[in-house]
């Protein structure tokens, strides 16, 4: 069992204490005793010299009664003892009872007085049951008179002393008792409270302090604490703030990054990646194989995790194309981050199908142009089909001109160089406006156009040269693709959701549905030898997607082949004023 500083402290003072009052009895035991057996036998000796003088005056008459008589004045016990040893006279035992004592002449102190003339022992006598103490000296003819002392009554004033150092002893253990629990309380209690701030402060709070205003060595220790605690907070905060700052900026980056242990477990991944994966938000602590079994990928954690630098390599997922790049961390564990680069790629394939397209669109009508200029060149060539010839001449550079102006227009829509200026906008008079160049070549077909606007779907936010040029377009796709007896009709309805859209049905030749996912693209065709033969660009569709992605809408597409196509314009019916910028192109659009 583990006990507290101030226990600690409270039971020294008490053993302290308690060694003292032992110390003083022991003391008592080992040097008053003593002292007081010699003072005592000195006190024998001063008082056998009269002893002895008294039995130089008695002579050998009575030596016993002579001892009794000096014993009952001295009230110690004496011995006379004759030059060979035997007893003479003894005052501690019975008249008549002498003869039958032993030979004292081996007694320490008789032998000492014959030898010095005094002597003393202390020693047990088995004649009275106790330890005495002797003190003898030589008289006339060889004899000795002996006086015995009680040890008993020394025993009994060192026990009294005992018993009064007991009794200061226990007064002063209760005193002590008192004043070190009072003491070690005093003094363990800035430690306690400095505990107490320490465990705050590795519990994570920092903000509790000391202050204690001391002037001694706990004071000091005191303000170095408190001046701990100031710094840690200090760098406790810094450190905070770059985490927090590190995660902000790992969480808005648009790459991925996973950041792996030393375990090969995911210990981060910021929101870009768990995209890119489809990751939950408790993906820590799970393995690599839950966030992909690509064999590239787990090759990659394998020979980061062994410590080896991962340069960018491209990775596939699903459908993403991924370039990946992966570093080892100095203390175990690696850092991958992963760039999603499906758009580029997909931006590669748009820009190789749109050069090999326009390629051919563009050589189909210069190798007809440049077919009739050479035939032409013949001056023997017969007049009308040297016109003929001409007006074929003529019909291809007008198809290169309009495949040149529609590349303009969209370039410089999607260059940013065109913004829409927004207005509110009549749907049936623009539509009106925009049908009015295919009336002639509709009423030959015999194609019947109509209009169909909802009554909340009158009016539209949008630019007018921009939507002009979206139903011009649409317009024109239909009637082409419309078979005479045919019919063209342009529906306004308002959508939940705060939005409008505008549909051009027509009855034509339909799309076969595997198209209609790409018909907005450049140059594609459904049916390419009819178009070409049409005279479109395959521009159309893709200016349309433009324009009305440039409104902060979306087109859609809906066919059956043989059945029809719709095509459907969404719009915004609040659209932010983006700044007043010049409308869209009035090109004309020949598709």
């Amino acid at each position: 069992m583990t006990l507290r500083a101030h226990t600690r402290l409270f039971l020294s003072y008490l053993v302290l204490v308690v060694g003292v009052v032992l110390a003083l009895v022991w003391g008592v035991e080992t040097t008053l005793r003593q002292p007081l057996l010699d003072q005592a036998g000195d006190e024998l000796l001063r008082e056998l010299a009269l002893g002895r003088e008294l039995l130089e005056l008695e002579g050998d008459e009575d030596p016993d009664g002579l001892a009794r008589r000096m014993a009952d004045l001295t009230g110690h016990r004496v011995t006379i003892v004759g030059a060979g040893g035997e007893v003479l006279g003894e005052s501690g035992v019975p008249r008549g009872a002498i003869d039958a004592m032993d030979d004292h002449s081996d007694r320490p102190e008789i032998q000492a007085a014959w030898s010095s003339g005094q002597g003393t022992s202390i020693r047990y006598s088995t004649s009275v049951d106790a330890d005495l103490v002797y003190a003898a000296v030589e008289a006339s003819g060889g004899r000795v008179i002996r006086f015995a002392m009680d040890v008993g009554a020394i025993d009994a004033a060192i026990a009294s002393v005992r018993r009064q150092i007991l009794q200061v002893g226990g007064v002063a253990l209760l005193l002590a008792l008192l004043l070190s629990l009072a003491v070690s309380l005093a003094v363990t209690r800035p430690l306690r409270e400095m505990r107490r701030v320490a465990l705050t402060m590795a519990r994570g709070d920092l903000g509790p302090r000391l202050r204690m205003g001391r002037h001694d060595e706990l004071g000091e220790l005191a303000s170095a604490l408190d001046t701990l605690a100031d710094q840690l907070q200090r760098r406790l905060g810094q450190l905070e703030a770059e985490r927090e700052e590190m995660a902000v900026l790992i969480d808005s980056m648009a790459e991925g990054v996973l950041a792996l242990d030393a375990r090969g477990q995911v210990r981060r991944a910021n929101p870009a990646a768990r995209a890119i994966f489809g990751l939950n938000s408790e993906v820590e602590g799970s393995a690599p194989q839950v966030v992909a079994r690509h064999r590239g990928f787990l090759e990659m954690v394998s020979q980061v995790l062994d410590g080896l630098a991962v340069p960018p390599t491209e990775l596939t997922h699903g459908d993403l194309h991924l370039l990946a790049t992966a570093e080892p961390l100095p203390r175990g564990g690696a850092v991958l981050v992963f760039l999603d680069i499906t758009e580029l790629r997909r931006l590669e394939g748009v820009r190789r199908d749109f050069v090999a397209n326009a390629s051919h669109e563009l050589k189909t009508p210069l190798t007809v142009i440049r077919g009739h200029a050479e035939t032409l060149l013949d001056e023997e060539l017969p007049p009308e089909l040297r016109r003929r010839f001409a007006q074929r001449l003529q019909a291809n550079a007008d198809r290169l001109q309009a495949i040149l102006e529609d590349l303009l227009d969209l370039s410089k829509i999607e260059s940013g160089g065109w913004q829409p200026e927004i207005v509110p906008i009549q749907v049936s008079e623009l539509a009106g406006e925009a049908w009015e160049p295919f009336r002639a070549p509709a009423q030959e077909k015999g194609v019947v156009f109509e209009l169909d606007v909802d009554r909340g779907a009158q009016e539209v936010l949008a630019d007018p040269g921009g939507l002009r040029q979206v139903l011009t377009n649409l317009f024109s796709n239909a009637l082409r693709h419309t078979p005479s007896g045919g019919r063209i009709c342009l529906r306004g309805r308002v959508l939940a959701g705060g939005e409008m859209a505008l549909e051009v049905e027509d009855t034509g030749s339909g799309i076969p549905t595997r198209h209609l996912g790409r018909i907005f693209e450049r140059f594609y065709r459904a049916d390419p030898a009819r178009s070409r033969a049409d005279g479109g660009t395959g521009l159309g569709l893709a200016i349309v997607r433009h324009l009305v992605e440039q409104h902060g809408g979306r087109v859609e597409a809906e066919s059956e082949l043989g059945e029809g196509t719709t095509i459907r314009v969404i719009l915004p019916m609040e659209v932010p004023v983006v700044g007043r910028l010049p409308s869209a192109p009035e090109s004309s659009v020949r598709e």
